[in-house]
């Protein structure tokens, strides 16, 4: 997990049809990638960009993946959306491909992204900045209004400022914050339950639910990909 994105690396398996809130950029490493959209419109290639809370299901056609996710308000995810507008979801232009050398390393990989598209850093209002790290690091309920409270604003205010500067719901971004700090836990092998705790959620039952939304695979399927020999969740 780096600043704005997180990936993952290794084979993939079917999954059922999800949607998150980051940009996703799917590698072939070998072979292709396919996903299918909207129940029965098929994207295959060696790259795809798909856009956020875009609902889709990746197909396992074999081989090793790396997907890159990115958070909505960086400089890089609005560079690649912008190269596959109007559409939500495609196959990742010439000028994206060159790019994306299936010999590279994620953290490679988005450097040169940065600097071939010409993304620079964030600029986020300075009190939605303070408020994302407060409130990304209270995993207790109510993080929203405590946050708000430090910067501020009200509540509504911060919400709106979220929606506007990082086009998703501020709930949702604080729902993937709490996914990556489970997910850090999972992979230094932790178990489902303390990783549940690690994350900020109620219990394993709702790690549960909002992973198989967000990802379309359930947290026992992603500790043992994170875990399995040849895989890794970039750190």
């Amino acid at each position: 997990m780096g600043d704005g994105w997180a990936a993952y690396e290794g084979p993939h398996a079917d999954h059922v049809a999800h949607a998150h809130i980051a940009i996703q950029l799917a590698v072939a490493r070998s072979g292709s990638v396919r996903v299918i959209l909207d129940g029965n419109r098929t994207l295959t290639g060696q790259a795809l960009i798909i856009g956020p809370r875009v609902p889709h299901q990746m197909a396992d056609v074999g081989g090793s993946v790396l997907l890159l996710y990115l958070e909505t308000h960086t400089p890089l995810a609005s560079r690649l959306l912008a190269s596959i507008a109007p559409a939500n979801a495609a196959v990742a232009p010439p000028a994206v491909a060159a790019f994306l050398s299936p010999k590279v390393s994620a953290e490679s990989i988005v450097e040169d992204l940065k600097a071939g598209l010409e993304a620079g850093e964030a600029r986020l209002d300075p009190r939605l900045e303070e408020a994302l790290l407060k409130a990304s690091e209270d995993p207790a309920p109510g993080a929203i209004s405590r946050a708000a409270a430090m910067v501020g604003l009200s509540p509504a205010r911060l919400r709106v400022l979220a929606q506007a500067q990082m086009q998703v719901p501020l709930s949702q971004w604080l729902l993937w914050r709490k996914l990556q700090r489970a997910g850090r836990e999972m992979a230094r092998g932790a178990g489902l339950a303390e990783a549940a705790v690690a994350g900020g959620f109620a219990d394993q039952a709702h790690l549960n639910r909002i992973t198989r939304r967000m990802f379309g695979v359930t947290p026992l399927q992603v500790s043992g990909a994170v875990r399995s020999a040849g895989n890794r969740f970039v750190q």
